[in-house]
């Protein structure tokens, strides 16, 4: 399968699918409550110095972290064709 295809594909699902598979998930909603909550009392405590290093480390993580759930998913899409065509040859 062309790569630009598995690309297509991985990024439709990710962005639109995803999102809205999380979102109705009440682990996840209640996980990001609690994110909310803390970060609203964290921010309440510093000086605007402190709160602007605080939003560049947080930005500069969360890319890390959508990377690596980038990179997580399309591995698992790369695994699972692999696997489905292995089966089918067989």
């Amino acid at each position: 399968m062309d790569k630009r295809v598995l690309e297509i594909i991985t990024e439709n699902l990710m962005n639109e699918r995803l999102d809205s598979i999380v979102q109705n998930n009440e682990e996840y909603r209640q996980a990001e409550q609690e994110t909310d909550k803390a970060i609203c009392i964290l921010e309440g405590m510093l000086n605007q110095e402190q709160q602007k290093a605080l939003d560049d480390y947080l930005s500069a993580e969360n890319h890390r972290a959508a990377v690596y759930t980038e990179i997580s998913y399309r591995q698992g899409m790369k695994d699972i064709l692999t696997l489905l065509v292995s089966l089918i040859d067989e």
